[in-house]
């Protein structure tokens, strides 16, 4: 059979080039792409950051003041004009780009995987001193493993040799720094940082624990990260299997719910105005981990404000610090206010005219609940007559119990007995949305622990209808080419408000009012927002970012 021609070349010969051509795409595929999703970047506090990467078991210590590049996002012709007079090193074996912030000084780290090593044992050798460019390169190297580190300083051209040898003793290739590395920090980092909670996510499953006391929390921090985004089915799983765990109290609340005294939908708002005319302090926990929960203390504050209540305490908030003209909420103000309907919920009360502080100890000299109480009492000493909406986690809000709690400290300092709302205990998928009962009903039942005066089941559906009820809701789009590389991946949508957005400029310090994980539709990310003017932000997995100033919805 005679092969045809196409313009001299015949299909045989092009199928052949097109084997070829696919062979070197995929034999090209660069230690960026293969090793730098392992890359695990951490900070300890006062002590600079720790660098570990598991899959070639490298680590590095930083002094304070370190940024780095992402990697995933900058482009390798970019490196390479960067790196253009440096003919030792390879761009395709960079695993690591750090910059130091007060002196003007780039720090390159290249690993090379090394053929049939003569030893086991760790050698180190100068390859490069040019001090009229300010560039110095050394590499250390032990057994299989090679990291050349290059160091270039406009600023201390003299000293570059000295800064990076400073830099290869911090450089080692073994896992000296995965014993630091645990659930907490990871979260820590991807929160405060790197602030990308799908990043962080994704760290903290992949995390490399080989001590069960490292992923201690783990769990738990990736729950919360999970109710940082909404359309999240793997947030939906997580808390369905958290409340299988729970007790349940079905049969008590069956039968509560056709008595009088328990009140459902509006009708609970209509009993706490009652309690907020007559009492000083109500106090209403939350899960750190329910966006829903937030919304109902967010609707709350109608009906206190209304009834004389004008102090917010928040557990785990730190307030401005005076003549800090940031506005609030901010990622600064807590860790929880990130989060966006806990920013909606903070939003609402200042606009309100509410005096919003923070109640959480910091003071490791005294206990944790009796910090809080005190601090809660700082308000009633200045003054009297204050009341107060105390908003807490968990079981600081028991007054009773074997354990004391804060809100029993705060009891017995006061003198004051608050109201206590517990809308954490119940999980009942009732068809109303909220449901209020008296603690009175559950006192013959055995699995009920919280001595709350009340109960919610909450089953509000965090939606922005919710937060924005007034408003006009478009269906919108915002288009990127590359947004084709994504078709099969969840990415991070962030929406922040513009004028937050005008006065700051900074989306990491922002708290988005939305953020949700979205699939692309070829070059198209759509979402239904309201009326108005918006800062978007898209974030991948690896912290590729897409940003969309003054995007307008009409």
């Amino acid at each position: 059979m005679t092969p045809i021609k196409v313009n001299g070349i015949n299909n045989l010969a092009k199928f052949f080039i097109l084997i070829i051509f696919l062979f070197l795409i995929m034999g090209c595929k660069t230690i960026k792409q293969e090793i730098i999703s392992h890359n695990y970047i951490i900070g300890e506090k006062n002590k600079g950051d720790l660098f570990y990467n598991n899959s070639i078991d490298v680590s590095i210590d930083f002094l304070g003041n370190t940024i780095y590049d992402d990697l995933s996002k900058v482009k390798k012709s970019e490196l390479k004009n960067e790196l253009r007079d440096i003919k030792e090193v390879s761009v395709d074996n960079l695993i690591l780009h750090s910059k130091k912030t007060d002196n003007e000084i780039d720090m390159y780290y290249f690993f090379e995987k090394v053929e049939n090593p003569i030893d086991t044992l760790s050698h180190e050798r100068l390859i490069k001193n040019d001090i009229i460019n300010g560039v110095a390169i050394c590499e250390k190297q032990k057994g299989e493993k090679k990291i050349i580190c290059l160091t270039k300083s406009l600023k201390d051209r003299g000293n570059v040799l000295k800064i990076n040898n400073e830099n290869m003793q911090r450089v080692y290739l073994d896992s000296t720094n995965l014993k630091k590395i645990t659930s907490f920090n990871i979260f820590n980092y991807y929160t405060n940082n790197c602030i990308n909670f799908l990043q962080g996510r994704d760290k903290l499953q992949k995390a490399p624990f080989t001590n069960p006391k490292r992923s201690i929390w783990k769990k738990t921090f990736i729950m919360t990260l999970n109710s940082f985004m909404s359309n999240n089915k793997e947030y939906n799983e997580l808390i369905s299997n958290h409340e299988n765990e729970k007790d349940h109290f079905d049969k008590t609340i069956k039968l509560a719910l056709s008595l009088k005294e328990v009140k459902k939908n509006d009708s609970v708002f209509t009993s706490i105005s009652e309690l907020a005319k007559n009492n000083q302090v109500i106090m209403l926990n939350e899960g750190h981990f329910y966006p829903k929960h937030r919304l109902f203390a967010m609707q709350l504050l109608d009906i206190l404000k209304q009834n004389g209540f004008t102090y917010l305490s928040i557990e785990a908030f730190t307030p401005n610090r005076e003549g800090d003209t940031t506005i609030i909420p901010n990622s600064k103000n807590g860790l929880y206010t990130k989060e966006p309907y806990f920013g909606h919920f903070v939003r609402k009360a200042k606009k309100m005219g509410f005096n919003i502080l923070g109640h959480e100890n910091y003071d490791n000299s005294i206990d944790r609940e009796i910090g809080q109480a005190k601090n809660i009492m700082k308000i009633l000493e200045n003054d009297p007559k204050a009341k107060i909406f105390v908003y807490a986690g968990h079981g600081h809000i028991e007054k009773e119990g074997k354990k004391r709690l804060m809100a029993s400290y705060f009891r017995e300092f006061s003198k004051i007995n608050p109201i206590t709302i517990n809308q954490e205990a119940l999980i009942s998928k009732t068809k109303e949305n909220l449901v209020l009962i008296p603690k009175s009903v559950f006192e013959k039942d055995t699995l009920m622990k919280s001595s709350a005066d009340y109960f919610v089941i909450n089953n509000l559906e965090t939606n922005l209808t919710r937060v924005y009820p007034d408003k006009a809701f478009k269906t919108v789009f915002v288009q990127n080419n590359d947004f084709k590389n994504f078709s099969k991946e969840e990415l991070l949508l962030e929406i922040y408000n513009g004028n937050e957005y005008e006065q700051t400029k900074n989306t990491d310090l922002l708290v988005p009012i939305y953020a949700s994980l979205v699939e692309p539709k070829g070059n198209k990310i759509e979402f239904s927002f309201p009326v108005g003017k918006y800062h978007v932000v898209i974030k991948s997995v690896n912290n590729q970012r897409f940003q969309f100033d003054n995007f307008e919805v009409k």
